[in-house]
């Protein structure tokens, strides 16, 4: 059996090394087709350098920091940049997800904690494979695994497998005709030449390259089985005949309930400074069993000058200009923009003219031929900042106000809802005496542990059932849809005016670009509905409902004299002038986090998982060449610092130990400084080589004090107290 004491073929190791770190590969290629993970180049960096570092057999005190840099500098680049102080920042999540792991709640660790666990496993992984190939010469089982691990990915999950198997068929082959080669040679205990070696491995490597070339070429019959998912749904119950699996957005939203299927298909991406929900449309005529566009949503408004006609909200709320640009994947299949809340221009890379349709407030296309999609364009919006002390000083308006500043849709309620949704709703606010503080309390209850977030066992309501009644009192479990049109019935049941919002959440980091924007990718998985409000002389105000996200609205509890100062005059305000100053009003909002449970590692902005590495693989490859560098120095010069340590170490060792340990890591100090000990010297013959050239007699001394020790058996611990200083001397000479 091969150790590592015998004399190997570097270039036999290498092989090795590299054929093992081609089959490790192929357990990173599928996570970014399955997982959420899209960052798998920095693993494969890194376990190619440790497999390099393994190869080379540095010093642990080598390639330990080099590997701890890179694992630092993937994490700060894929999820700490935005934060001023990264080492504080790490620590406390590291601190953070131990308490979690101490109370069992391992699906609430952070990305950043998985993302810095899966590091460590890579590297263990790598030692692994090391033992496995270099010591063992058994690799089987580990082939074994990955074909078994890529067969099912390709069965159950979107990957294709098709090379896949072929790649790892060749590499697995190659290295088990090797391994066994050399297995053998070890049993006979012979020696072997280069010749013989290759006259071994050449066939072999033609016979697998022959035998793979002919089973990827020729002609294979269909498989019996082409898709075992559906069958398994159906032996589980599990085929949808509950409801309609919705995926991502959809137009038609007649009929709600029913799963909603994970999808990571891209939607678009966006850049930009301030991350926002993404609305496409509004809808207000609550049937019962879903939304409806509201009657008079006929006349559509052209964009002029690609200047966005709504105002969500008025002057009386201060705003923050903010710019970004949308990219829509090239086959996302509906034309609609997708904008953030407070959009004010909307410019086309394309010159497409555009329209809002209504009280939707749907932007499309205006001209007669629509393209697949808007493509890129660029946004202007103002992000709203609410005074929480503003908001609660009005009070909920009557019917005729409503009527007049935004229309009696936004109150409409079916005859057939159950009394018991507006008694629930009475319950929930009667102790408040103001808008906000009622929408609240509905909010809060909708979020409190009577209900729960839910994407699969969702009910869908029947024939005399009504959606919202079934999910406040029966099943109590849903996803954003049911928690949105359940809070906006309830508002209006209260006489509180408040509209469905859908479109999708900000998504999560994609890449970093050091000196712009960041961007970040929004898929299906990131649809969603929300809830807005509104609120006289203010606009529409947003509130988040749905359990596990985070109200993206802006609130602030500071007041200046001018806000007191409008208030006094809200007041004294007629319905007439209300009309005048919130025809133009609908909107506001400004996002910052949202995450349902059953997809907690999309974190949109604090913890981002996910940076492709283009942009920044100079500077990655930058770093580690620095820290590269900084290792070849400290091993460079190891014979200047090393002494510090050994002092230490060997004052901590008892007496009667000492010696024995000092006198040798000594001489592996000479030999650092270029003197050697050749193994056919004496100890006295080699001492007195080294007082030569030192010019003094205190090396011998020494060596004398030591074969006392080690030879006459005296007394080590009293030979050393008296040796001690002497041999300080020795090892601290430069």
């Amino acid at each position: 059996m091969l150790h590592t004491h015998q004399r190997q073929s570097r270039f036999e190791l290498f092989i090795y090394y590299a054929v093992a770190f081609l089959l490790l590969w192929e357990w990173l290629r599928p996570l970014q087709d399955f997982t959420e993970t899209s960052h798998t180049s920095y693993f494969i960096i890194f376990i190619g350098l440790t497999c390099l570092f393994t190869f080379f057999r540095l010093k642990w005190y080598v390639t330990f920091p080099i590997c701890a840099g890179l694992i630092l500098l993937a994490l700060y680049l894929i999820f700490y940049q935005s934060e001023p102080s990264y080492l504080a920042a790490l620590f406390a999540d590291i601190k953070d997800n131990l308490s979690l792991m101490s109370m069992g709640m391992w699906s609430d660790m952070y990305p950043s904690f998985r993302t810095l666990l899966f590091y460590i496993l890579l590297w263990l992984l790598v030692y692994l494979l090391h033992y496995w190939v270099v010591y063992q010469q058994r690799i089987f089982f580990f082939l074994l695994m990955t074909i078994v691990y890529v067969t099912i990915l390709d069965t159950f999950t979107p990957y294709d497998a098709t090379f896949a198997i072929v790649r790892i068929m060749v590499f697995g082959f190659c290295l088990l005709g090797l391994l066994y080669f050399d297995r053998l040679r070890a049993a006979e205990g012979v020696r072997v030449s280069q010749k013989a070696r290759l006259n071994w491995f050449l066939p072999m490597l033609v016979l697998v390259l022959v035998s793979a070339s002919l089973g990827a070429s020729l002609p294979k019959s269909d498989p019996k089985w082409p898709d075992p998912v559906p069958f398994f749904k159906a032996v589980t119950n599990q085929d949808g005949t509950a409801g309609q699996n919705k995926v991502g957005y959809s137009a038609d939203d007649s009929s709600l309930g029913g799963p909603f299927s994970e999808d990571r298909t891209p939607v678009f991406k966006w850049s930009g400074k301030e991350p926002s929900y993404f609305r496409v449309e509004t809808k207000s005529i609550y049937t019962g069993k879903g939304w409806e566009d509201a009657s008079n949503d006929t006349k559509p408004t052209r964009l002029k000058d690609d200047d966005v006609p709504n105002r969500w909200f008025t002057d009386r709320v201060k705003t923050e200009e903010h710019e970004m640009r949308v990219d829509i994947e090239s086959d996302y299949r509906f034309n609609h923009a997708v904008y953030p809340i407070g959009t004010t221009n909307l410019t086309p890379m394309e010159n497409i003219p555009l329209q809002m349709m209504g009280k939707t407030e749907k932007i499309v296309p205006a001209n007669q031929n629509p393209p697949e999609n808007l493509g890129n364009y660029q946004i202007s919006f103002l992000s709203p900042t609410f005074i929480l002390e503003d908001l609660q000083r009005i009070k909920v308006p009557t019917k005729q106000q409503v009527n007049q500043q935004v229309g009696r849709e936004y109150l409409q309620l079916p005859s057939t809802l159950p009394e018991r949704v507006k008694t629930l709703a009475n319950s929930l606010t009667e102790t408040k005496d103001n808008m906000y503080d009622k929408a609240k309390a509905i909010e809060d209850y909708l979020g409190s542990a009577k209900f729960s977030y839910e994407t699969q066992n969702v009910a869908v309501p029947g024939r005399n059932e009504d959606y919202v009644d079934q999910f406040l009192f029966d099943t109590m479990m849903g996803y954003c849809d049911n928690f949105s049109t359940s809070m906006i019935v309830m508002l209006r049941s209260i006489g509180i005016p408040a509209r469905w919002v859908k479109g999708y959440t900000s998504g999560q980091l994609y890449e970093t670009q050091i000196g712009v924007d960041n961007v970040y990718e929004v898929t299906n998985n990131n649809a969603h509905s929300w809830v807005e409000v509104y609120f006289p002389n203010r606009g529409w105000v947003t509130f988040e409902p749905t359990k596990g996200f985070t109200n993206p609205e802006t609130f602030t509890n500071e007041t200046t004299a001018s806000d007191q100062t409008d208030d006094q005059k809200d007041e004294e305000d007629q319905p007439a002038s209300d009309e005048q100053e919130n025809e133009q009003t609908q909107q506001p909002q400004q996002p910052e986090t949202e995450q349902p449970p059953q997809q907690e590692e999309q974190t949109a902005q604090t913890k981002p998982s996910m940076v492709h590495i283009g942009s920044i693989l100079g500077y990655v490859a930058g770093a580690i060449v620095l820290l590269g560098f900084i290792s070849w120095l400290l091993y460079r010069f190891r014979s200047r610092w090393l002494p510090f340590f050994i002092v230490r170490k060997v004052k901590r060792l008892p007496d009667e130990e000492a010696f024995f340990y000092a006198y040798a890591a000594l001489l592996k100090q000479l030999k650092r400084r270029g003197n050697e000990k050749k193994p056919s010297m004496t100890l006295r013959e080699f001492a007195s080589l080294i007082d030569d050239k030192d010019g003094d007699h205190h090396m011998s001394e020494l060596t004398q004090l030591y074969e006392r020790a080690l030879y006459r058996r005296e007394d080590a611990s009293a030979l050393w107290r008296q040796s001690a200083k002497l041999w300080e001397n020795l090892i601290n000479r430069r």
